[in-house]
């Protein structure tokens, strides 16, 4: 009997940790996609490029352990094309997936020297669990106005970080 409680309370323990390592990586995972500026795109008009990633229950497991899940903070980067973000006059990301789209974040009179990361507001008031917490394939699309025509091809990443609840199941 002494032997039965132990086995109990170890696995209860390990179950506890599970689900514990599992939020704690759901909290701080990014979620990062890489779309493309193509060359000689025009200046001063709303462009869009769709990027496809998962979702955090495809990235980590079973996202039915936490829930109020929002961007805590999102960076654009452009990682190759020989320019910086300060080619971009503002830069706005929406997260779709099943017919639901929310914009999570967004950046409006972007400077001239901004380098190549730039941090974007958040709309951190959105709850983000219909989303990622569907199943469905996420899918990131960033609408953008330039500033000039990109030289050659932007190689661009968004990076989004989520913080989330949780789920008590007592």
């Amino acid at each position: 009997m002494k032997n039965l409680f132990l086995s109990a309370l170890a696995a209860g323990a390990v179950l506890t940790a599970c689900s514990t390592v599992s939020t704690i990586m759901q909290n701080t995972f990014p979620y990062t996609t890489t779309v493309v500026v193509t060359q000689g795109s025009p200046a001063n008009t709303e462009l869009s490029a769709v990027g496809t990633g998962t979702s955090i229950n495809q990235l980590v497991g079973s996202s039915a352990n936490v829930r109020d899940i929002r961007i805590s903070n999102a960076n654009v980067t452009v990682t190759s094309g020989g320019q910086s973000m300060g080619v971009f006059k503002s830069v706005k990301v929406y997260l779709s997936a099943g017919g639901n789209d929310v914009m999570v974040a967004s950046r409006d009179n972007i400077a001239d020297n901004i380098g190549n990361t730039l941090s974007l507001d958040v709309n951190s008031n959105q709850v983000l669990d219909q989303i990622l917490k569907s199943g469905n394939t996420v899918q990131q699309r960033i609408v953008y106005v330039l500033k000039s025509a990109p030289t050659s091809d932007l190689s661009v990443r968004t990076s989004l970080n989520f913080s989330s609840v949780p789920v008590n199941n007592n």
